[in-house]
């Protein structure tokens, strides 16, 4: 259960006031919001970072290594997994300045829950674990550190988890030790899956980024 429709509506209105948008229309972003009427979400993403768009996401998958033993089969796990609907990164633009920097991120996936039915799970809580698994093998070195107690946005109840692992990139010259905060719920027939990485080893941080977000995000 989300808040209502109509204070979903007013205050995606509020948010995109100045931007021209069709009202039917069921995604809109402008410089610091993101609204999908669709799905019922709506967050504001971190001062000064910038949205990709997911048509370029196949370009940043393809340059990311995965886990070891897992070379040959990189585009079917990509493919399995499927695209977010939304990325937010603190450096954004193909600049030659960036190269070799990890740029704070935050990614949104939405999965409908009747694609997942076949994995055999009875609960939510089967199925996190299920997919911290399944993380854990194509993520190097990837653990979790720490698990919160559920917590409610828009009285829908959240679970939290801190974790990192070794991110592989083609221009990286080494792996790097990446943290990562996830958040996941069940909402309306649907999995909710907000991944936020940052690397303290390049001290690009963006703690305090993450919980503006979270604290922005409402959900109908």
């Amino acid at each position: 259960m989300g808040i209502g429709r109509r204070q979903f509506m007013k205050l995606s209105s509020l948010a995109l006031v100045g931007l021209t948008i069709d009202p039917l229309n069921a995604v809109a972003i402008n410089d610091s919001v993101y609204v999908n009427k669709k799905l019922g979400i709506l967050f504001n993403k971190p001062k000064k970072w910038g949205f990709i768009a997911v048509k370029d996401f196949g370009k940043i998958k393809s340059e990311q290594i995965i886990g070891e033993g897992l070379e040959d089969s990189q585009e079917e796990i990509w493919e399995g997994l499927g695209d977010p609907i939304c990325i937010a990164t603190k450096y954004y633009g193909d600049k030659p300045k960036y190269k070799g920097i990890f740029s704070p991120t935050i990614t949104l996936n939405i999965t409908p829950k009747e694609e997942l039915e076949d994995l055999g799970h009875e609960t939510f809580e089967e199925l996190m674990e299920m997919s911290e698994f399944g993380t854990s093998m194509i993520l190097k070195d990837f653990k979790v550190i720490k698990k919160y107690e559920p917590y409610f946005i828009s009285n829908c109840k959240f679970y939290e988890y801190d974790a990192e692992y070794l991110f592989e990139h083609i221009e990286i010259n080494e792996p790097l030790k990446v943290e990562l905060k996830v958040l996941k719920a069940e909402h309306n027939g649907f999995y909710y899956d907000f991944n936020c990485h940052q690397s303290k080893a390049q001290n690009q941080l963006a703690n305090m980024e993450f919980e503006e977000f979270k604290k922005s995000i409402k959900l109908i």
